[in-house]
Formats: structure tokens, C-alpha cells, sequence
């Protein structure tokens, strides 16, 4: 065996060792149990923080904002990961890597759940092209959200390193609201035992709040366009909690 042979068996090797593990994990986070505790967490995990962010920036203030003046309608929400504004940024930058990472396993399982990968050529005919290319739409802006806000807690305002903050705040904000734009309309177009009202909210709630924020601009547009996504996922999340229909076990018991 010459050496370009040995160097093509070793990444063949490496692409199978590659696969196992992005499989097991995909296989992980898929799981229906492995989901529920992973949102059952972070839906009073990140209000509370959030909470405690906005109370401890209000009542303490920060190195050049006093007690009493944090305001959501004067205050942007990354004021709450900065030092001027809070004596403890750290907290929301918690908030948002916990939000980001335990997110993503619910954006898998809603594509596991919404848009599964035909396994037998029979599947190819229980579903259509329009509904796979919305789905890859959804599932690839959530995932954005995802990431963006993990960003937003990494390149914090304190550490606003070449503009990565406002990068990935631009990367959350609008991974999560295309992402509900397409998922919206995957369940109004589709029987996917999901409410068609989460369907349609999806649609319009938080793609309007988004235009207002680009239209005006200001502080409390950009907590509206939080309200906004929290009012998507939190009752999209408790809608597949609750559906038995819907709880999918793709884990493979050994």
C-alpha cells in the first residue's frame, strides 16, 4: 500500500468515526425524553434569569447607570451583559448560552417530528418537495438562533470584539424569527397535529415584531421582538409536551 492509500484509508476511517458520533448524538438529542427535560428546563430557567437580570440591573444599576434607571422602554436587553448597566453581566450571558444550547435539541426533534428523512421509497410518497424545502428552511434558521444566541452570551456587550455582538445578536434574532416563519406555515400547510393558531402566530407574531424593530428602531421594539419569540416557542413547546401523538422515542436502546 503506497502512501497516498494509507492517507485515503486513514480519512475513511476518520469520516466513519465522524459519522458514528454526529450520529449518536443526533440519536441523543432526538429522544423524546432527552427533549422534554432539556426545554422543561430552560423555559423557567431563562424567564427566571431573565427576571433576576432585569431586577439586579434595576435595583443596583451599574458602573455608570444608577439604581432605578433600567428600564426595558430606555435600556436595550444587552445592557443587561454589560458592566456599565449591572454589576453582574454575567448573568445574562448565562442566560443566553443556557437558552442557545438547550434549545437546540427541541429544533432537532421538530425536525425528526415535522420533516423526517424518508427511510423506504414508500415515504418518498407520503410527502411533497414544498413541504421538505420549508422544513430545511425551519429547521436551518432555528438552528441559527440557536447558535447566534450562545454567541450573544459568549461576545457579550463587555466583550464586544470586532462587532461579534451585534454579529450574533442579529443571528439570533433572526434565525429565531425566520425559523418560526417557516415552521408556522410547515403547520398551517400541513396535518402535523401541531394547533394551526400556533401555526399562524408563527407566521406573523414575531416576522412583524422584526419589521416594527427595522422600521423604528429603540430599546422596547427590541424587547418586543423577545416577547414575540417567547410567545412562539414556549406555547409550541408545551403543544408537543402535551400531545402524546406527537412524543416520538428515536433513541436506540443497546
Amino acid at each position: 500500500m503506497n502512501f497516498q492509500d494509507k492517507i485515503y484509508n486513514n480519512l475513511l476511517i476518520l469520516r466513519k468515526k465522524i459519522n458514528k458520533v454526529r450520529k449518536r448524538f443526533h440519536d441523543t438529542v432526538t429522544d423524546f425524553d432527552f427533549m422534554k427535560k432539556s426545554t422543561l428546563i430552560v423555559i423557567p430557567g431563562y424567564i427566571g434569569l431573565l427576571i433576576i437580570c432585569v431586577i439586579v440591573a434595576y435595583f443596583f444599576g451599574g458602573a455608570q447607570q444608577g439604581p432605578g434607571e433600567y428600564f426595558i422602554w430606555t435600556n436595550w436587553i444587552s445592557d443587561l451583559g454589560g458592566s456599565p448597566y449591572t454589576p453582574a453581566p454575567w448573568l445574562y450571558d448565562m442566560a443566553c448560552i443556557i437558552a442557545g444550547a438547550l434549545t437546540i435539541p427541541f429544533t432537532f426533534y421538530l425536525e425528526k417530528l415535522l420533516v423526517p428523512m424518508p427511510q423506504k421509497p414508500e415515504d418518498y410518497k407520503k410527502t411533497t418537495r414544498l413541504r421538505y424545502r420549508i422544513g430545511s428552511f425551519a429547521i436551518l434558521f432555528s438552528i441559527i438562533g440557536n447558535l447566534g444566541y450562545i454567541l450573544v452570551g459568549i461576545f457579550s456587550e463587555d466583550r464586544d470584539y470586532y462587532s461579534m455582538h451585534g454579529i450574533s445578536s442579529g443571528l439570533a434574532f433572526g434565525g429565531f424569527i425566520f425559523g418560526a416563519f417557516f415552521l408556522g406555515w410547515l403547520i398551517i400547510l400541513y396535518n402535523c397535529k401541531i394547533p394551526k393558531i400556533i401555526g399562524i402566530y408563527g407566521v406573523i407574531g414575531p416576522f412583524t415584531s422584526g419589521i416594527l424593530y427595522i422600521i423604528f428602531g429603540g430599546p422596547f421594539l427590541e424587547w418586543l421582538m423577545l416577547f414575540a419569540i417567547l410567545a412562539w416557542i414556549i406555547p409550541l413547546s408545551l403543544a408537543i409536551l402535551h400531545n402524546e401523538e406527537l412524543h416520538l422515542y428515536t433513541r436506540k436502546t443497546p
